[in-house]
């Protein structure tokens, strides 16, 4: 495909192990763009040193790839993936690829990565005082390593300049709909994020663990876990603590005595924050009102739902939503 002016390049730098869904989530997503506006907006391409242009990914597919591009100048976004730690430390050992990448990152007009991605632009010193992200399971040595780097925890995704970093593999695609945003329109993201069934475009600044999760982690080999995916798919249904207890098969002083050591929450508390992280999701449907946000996540009425909501993020849900708004229309 031929470079126009409103064409952009995206380019993937990838490599021996790359995790798929890190090259293959933004890349649907840039895809949607050009298949949403009618015209191709991003020219994507695949580059890597691999002598026969096939790279094995995380999952064992073959990812066919172009050499490694000689004049890397007409380059708008380059997209570093990540992998696992020993194929990483392979790549950033490889000299002819590393090379190619610090010329590919001075040339680019956006340089990006997506969860352990952040290592090569470390390496390249592209971190030092910039404020970053990478995977939850890698920021302190991410810090350690780079101590220069402003390395935020327990966020998606970060803009500094023209560097963005994302936490790992699916915000990935988070970070991808906000430069769609950033490129087209905040509706065009929302359009793909809709067609992709993915959350409505989520600000960089949300947590990397969605509430169930987070609660599910905590309670892992404890039979609480089955309780959290249980009201997760009651939220709007009238459910006590004595509903709970007898869904466990136990008392409610023991269900009580259980929630508070593994979840610092009580059995009530637990329901409640599932119910507000859910609104959190509703909220960034722009038409959804307040008082039916309440009703689907099961608050008996609005204004219960918005004590509770401001109680536990400190902002009312109108103004969480405007918010939200407004980082949509600044990205």
């Amino acid at each position: 495909m031929s470079q126009t002016a409103k064409t952009k390049t995206v380019c993937f730098a990838v490599y021996e192990g790359v995790q798929l869904l890190d090259v293959s989530g933004p890349a649907e997503v840039f895809s949607e763009a050009n298949r949403e506006a009618g015209h191709p907006i991003y020219d994507i391409r695949y580059v890597s040193n691999a002598r026969d242009g096939v790279v094995t990914s995380s999952a064992g597919l073959g990812l066919a790839t172009k050499p490694l591009p000689r004049n890397s100048k007409n380059i708008h976004t380059l997209v570093v993936p990540g992998a696992r730690t020993s194929s990483v430390e392979t790549a950033l050992n490889d000299d002819e690829f590393m090379g190619w990448l610090r010329r590919a990152t001075q040339n680019a007009t956006r340089v990006t990565s997506v969860c352990s991605g952040a290592f090569f632009l470390g390496k390249l010193g592209l971190l030092d005082a910039r404020r970053v992200t990478t995977h939850w399971a890698a920021l302190n040595q991410l810090q350690q390593l780079h101590p220069n780097a402003r390395v935020a925890s327990d966020i998606l995704y970060i803009e500094d300049g023209n560097l963005w970093t994302s936490a790992g593999v699916l915000s990935g695609v988070d970070m991808a709909l906000a430069l769609v945003a950033q490129d087209v329109s905040a509706t065009t993201a929302l359009s793909i994020a809709r067609n992709l069934v993915a959350y409505l475009f989520r600000d960089g600044g949300q947590s990397q663990f969605s509430a169930p999760i987070d609660l599910q982690t905590k309670a892992n080999r404890s039979e609480l876990v089955s309780l959290v995916a249980w009201l997760e798919e009651r939220l709007t249904v009238h459910t006590t603590v004595d509903h709970m207890a007898e869904y466990m098969s136990t008392s409610v002083r023991t269900l009580h005595r259980h929630c508070k050591n593994v979840f610092d929450l009580t059995p009530a508390q637990l329901l409640s924050e599932l119910r507000l992280e859910r609104s959190r999701d509703l909220l960034h449907q722009p038409t959804t009102t307040i008082k039916s946000v309440a009703r689907d996540c099961g608050f008996s009425n609005a204004s219960s739902y918005s004590k509770a909501f401001s109680r536990r993020f400190g902002v009312t849900p109108i103004r969480y939503r405007d918010g939200f708004q407004g980082a949509l229309l600044s990205v």
